[in-house]
């Protein structure tokens, strides 16, 4: 009897943790994107220092400096090359997805069922919705402090002040590791900080495989966009690419999403170029499902498709845009977690 008691009040407190944080989380969503985001970034510095000190005999604190320096003068080297060109193609490219939004929002909006559709997308993407920045309305719920944090992130420092405090507090979290992580042992109660040690290190190595697996993937993908519609003659191939490369940040959802403004272009020259952009988009999506992704999976994080998607429209349901960015890594960080704190199921209990 007592130890069901027992069985009873773990399960009883791992229920009030979770309600807990799952409320956190949902008051507080944007707050906790922004932590989250500036954890990849120190993810992705931490890796490159690591790099560095296997070539250099210097601190891991150098090691970032020396990256950081080397990234900011190998970015300013580009933008001073390439810059104007640059720039000229992604001013060109955002007029002609303007007009094309435009001229698509004009032909569905005189039709009573696409007047319907038009009512449920975001007038950014060129519907008559209206809805607050970043899903604050989905992520917060109406909730007054869900509503103010997002303000702070949003109102007042706006998207650029967001990323820059997102890239400061990565640079902070790569140049001390230790001491933030040695900052959360001290909140766990004696007896269960082995536990706590190996669950910091097991997320930081799923998050550094993932983060991995995921830049040499938008990479890849980016790439080969942009050759293949250099190929075809597309207008605009590179900026084209460069956006395709980076909503494949997304899983899954990302090459359709990537995939939009080179469809919309392609439709106004002509319906076989649009076609020949579906094939070869097509094409890019079965490489990547077919042989960039098993090869990934084999070094870095393996997660089922369906729980994928799910997560990201489950977390996309909480948190908005920052939800469905972030579901990924989310997802596999707590997959993680639950792998290492539950034990394997034998196999005549296998289904």
């Amino acid at each position: 009897m007592e130890r069901i008691a027992r069985r009873f009040y773990q399960l009883a407190l791992a229920v009030v943790a979770a309600l807990c944080v799952g409320l956190f989380i949902y008051a507080g969503g944007a707050v906790v994107m922004v932590v989250f985001a500036a954890a990849l970034v120190a993810v992705v510095l931490h890796g490159a220092a690591r790099l560095i000190c296997r070539v250099l005999p210097v601190r891991q604190w150098v090691a970032v400096v020396l990256f950081l320096a080397g990234f900011v003068g190998s970015v300013s080297l580009v933008v001073h090359v390439s810059g104007p060109e640059l720039v000229t193609q992604l001013s060109h490219l955002y007029a002609a997805l303007t007009h094309e939004r435009d001229a698509l929002h004009a032909t569905l909006d005189k039709n009573p069922v696409g007047h319907s559709v038009l009512n449920h997308i975001p007038r950014f993407f060129g519907g008559n919705q209206t809805s607050g920045p970043l899903g604050a309305e989905g992520a917060g719920g109406g909730m007054d402090f869900a509503g103010s944090m997002t303000n702070v992130l949003t109102s007042t420092f706006g998207s650029a002040g967001t990323l820059v405090v997102i890239i400061i507090a990565g640079v902070y979290f790569a140049l001390s590791p230790h001491l933030y992580a040695n900052g959360l042992l001290r909140l766990v109660p004696t007896r269960y900080r082995g536990s706590a040690r190996e669950l910091i290190r097991t997320t930081a190595h799923v998050l550094s495989a993932w983060v991995a697996g995921q830049m040499l993937d938008m990479t890849v993908v980016g790439v080969l966009t942009w050759v293949g519609l250099s190929l075809l003659g597309m207008p605009l191939a590179f900026p084209l690419g460069l956006v395709a490369g980076m909503a494949n940040f997304i899983p899954y959802l990302g090459t359709f999403i990537g995939a939009v403004p080179a469809l919309l272009i392609a439709l106004s020259i002509s319906p076989r170029e649009a076609l020949m952009v579906a094939g070869l988009y097509a094409f890019i999506q079965a490489f990547e499902g077919y042989v960039m992704s098993p090869f990934i999976q084999k070094r870095a994080v393996s997660m089922p498709p369906a729980l994928t998607i799910l997560s990201q429209t489950i977390f996309g349901a909480f948190l908005g845009m920052w939800g469905f960015a972030f579901a990924s890594p989310i997802t596999a960080v707590l997959l993680a977690v639950i792998d290492h704190l539950s034990t394997p199921l034998p196999e005549d209990e296998q289904v």
